[in-house]
């Protein structure tokens, strides 16, 4: 399985306003209809109809047949002047044979992607190229960015979210967490404590054993760190702070970016504070706020209480 793609990550007001910077373009074309290649542009679509105060239609891509049929029963008018959606044109199969099926109907297209790369087969007439390295998230689709996902090819067999990707926090989750004037007035002593403190006795319902755990101690901190995962049975890969790009008062941002590269669906932190500044910063992922007893899923305007004790 080839290195998966860092996420290039798209919430709903990045959405709305990279579509809003196109409409004044797009009502100097007089278009009769907006198309959406269903389901992931579904969203998008209905925000580029909306604006233009024009119909919208969808098409159904199956692609093991790369077969394109109407995914609406209402179809545009004959020799209509089309804008065609897509969220994201990847390999651009999907794109190309969409296209082609519209004209082949006699239809006058103009290809809109939220995102392409440079590899792809149809470069959109409009849209934001993805940065090398990178690909696109969206919140419509949070799980598809996963390694397990994409070693599917885009056919899952199961429902999408069993291939969500979950990372957690150290401090405050698998163990209880010191208070910060310990270690200010006592580093080592404190550090020394905490080498020989227990699992917590209350842990999220989830397989701990491999998970990926993300956490603000100083990378210096690594040998000790990995000598009590092991010893508890917590064998999953370990990101540590590289004090050279992230101060201590800087953790947040830290895991939001290793959430971010190696494309996380979930993360649970122990901070609510942290948990509302990661939650901002990866966008369209899910940040719990576990407080030793139970999980809150953190929005910027509200919290959702979830079962995982």
């Amino acid at each position: 399985m080839s290195t998966p793609r860092a996420a290039y990550s798209y919430d709903y007001s990045r959405i709305e306003t990279v579509i809003s910077g196109f409409v004044p373009a797009w009502r100097l074309m007089d278009f009769d209809a907006v198309v959406a290649i269903a389901r992931g542009a579904l969203t998008p679509g209905a925000m580029a109809a909306t604006n233009l105060g024009i119909p919208l239609h969808a098409l159904s891509y199956s692609r093991p047949e790369r077969q394109v049929s109407w995914y609406t029963v209402d179809q545009p008018r004959p020799n209509s002047r089309i804008l065609l959606v897509e969220d994201v044109a990847g390999r651009g199969t999907t794109l190309l044979d969409s296209v082609d099926y519209l004209r082949s109907q006699g239809h006058d297209v103009t290809v809109f992607a939220l995102a392409y790369d440079s590899e792809s087969r149809v470069k959109p007439d409009y849209g934001l190229e993805i940065p090398p390295g990178f690909r696109a998230w969206f919140p419509w689709e949070r799980e598809s960015i996963t390694p397990t996902f994409d070693a599917t090819m885009n056919c899952p067999d199961r429902p999408d979210y069993e291939y969500a990707s979950w990372a957690i926090d150290l401090d405050g989750v698998l163990l209880m967490d010191l208070p910060e004037d310990q270690y200010a007035q006592a580093l080592h002593e404190t550090l020394a404590r905490r080498d020989v403190l227990p699992p917590s006795t209350s842990l999220p319902q989830l397989d701990l054993s491999n998970i990926t755990i993300i956490t603000g101690r100083p990378e210096q901190d690594r040998k000790r760190t990995q000598r009590w995962l092991d010893q508890h049975g917590f064998h999953g890969p370990l990101i540590m702070r590289d004090e050279t790009r992230h101060s201590a008062e800087q953790s947040a941002a830290h895991k939001a970016e290793a959430i971010l590269a190696r494309c996380h669906t979930h993360f649970i932190e122990s901070d609510p504070r942290q948990a509302l500044d990661i939650a901002s910063r990866a966008q369209v992922a899910r940040v719990v706020w576990w407080n030793g007893c139970k999980a809150l899923m953190v929005y910027a305007n509200a919290v959702e209480q979830l079962d995982m004790v």
